[in-house]
């Protein structure tokens, strides 16, 4: 047997407020509405839903059994009605290189929001499932095209009881034997590895990073020294940032990226890019 949506609302009502008059009221409707369509449900169940009281409504074991049931069924066919009448949203997917950019980010996705205020933004784990990416211009795909926005060096990053703490700045001499945490999926790390390795300067290596999050755990904790971008830096909890000096000294270059044949999303990756504000600098030592 089918149920009628309207008097499942009537009992919802009914139930909540404990009170035929006060459903009525709720629902606009007048108060003989209410008790024939609880009639109906309790004929069509043969059940008792509510004791009737000059105090009001008490709900029966049935009634609190009803009760849920009644609610799931009115949100499924509200739920319905609203995908049929609402145009279908648009779902732009966005990667973020590495997961410590989602507070640089926020400039960019409140922008977003903007020009596209019906879309659904969806952060995705995988660059070749998104539209458009966040990341450096290195680590772009060779089809994309790169809208540059901000410059970000890399720094040394200390453990907060290592004896190298009090230095300033770091440079070739100071490097000979430092205990390092390897962060073998950053292009630009290794290429310092090999920089390092051109100079005769051998490093330890104590241990190696799958993610960003656990390399600077590992610094914290005392483990070695890591060199990360200086928003990393800014995650860590005890370890200090220090700035590399002389020709240590690198940066990566942080922009939007987006497949070149997607005249839509370089359209609007250039007034993304033309809106977002670059971050602001961080301190580069204590």
């Amino acid at each position: 047997m089918l149920f009628d949506l309207r008097a499942l609302g009537y009992f919802v009502a009914a139930y909540e407020e404990r009170s035929v008059t006060a459903a009525a009221r709720r629902c606009f409707v007048a108060q003989p509405s209410i008790s024939m369509a609880i009639k109906g449900l309790e004929d069509a169940l043969g059940a008792v839903l509510f004791e009737r009281s000059r105090n009001g409504l008490a709900p029966t074991p049935e009634g609190h059994r009803l009760y849920p049931r009644a609610c799931s069924l009115l949100a499924e066919a509200g739920a319905m009605v609203r995908d049929f009448r609402e145009a279908p949203r648009e779902t732009v997917r966005i990667f973020l290189q590495d997961a410590l950019l989602v507070g640089p980010a926020a400039p960019l996705l409140a922008q977003l929001e903007q020009h596209l205020p019906q879309a659904l933004v969806r952060l995705t784990a995988s660059a070749g499932d998104a539209r458009l990416r966040l990341v450096a211009e290195h680590c772009k795909a060779p089809g994309d095209t790169f809208f540059p926005l901000w410059r970000e060096p890399y720094v040394m990053l200390v453990p907060g009881g290592h004896p190298l703490r009090f230095k300033k700045r770091f440079g070739v001499a100071d490097l000979a034997g430092l205990p390092l945490i390897e962060w073998p999926h950053c292009p630009l790390h290794q290429s310092f590895i090999r920089l390092l390795a051109e100079q005769g300067i051998a490093l330890t290596v104590r241990a190696s990073a799958e993610r960003e999050e656990l390399l600077l755990h590992m610094v914290d904790a005392g483990i070695g020294l890591a060199v990360v971008p200086q928003s990393h830096a800014a995650h860590a909890r005890q370890a200090l940032a220090r700035p590399l000096d002389g020709a240590l000294a690198f940066d990566r270059h942080m922009g939007l990226a987006c497949d070149a044949s997607d005249a839509p999303m370089l359209a609007l990756l250039g007034l993304l890019a033309a809106g977002a504000a670059a971050p602001a600098p961080l301190p580069s030592a204590a």
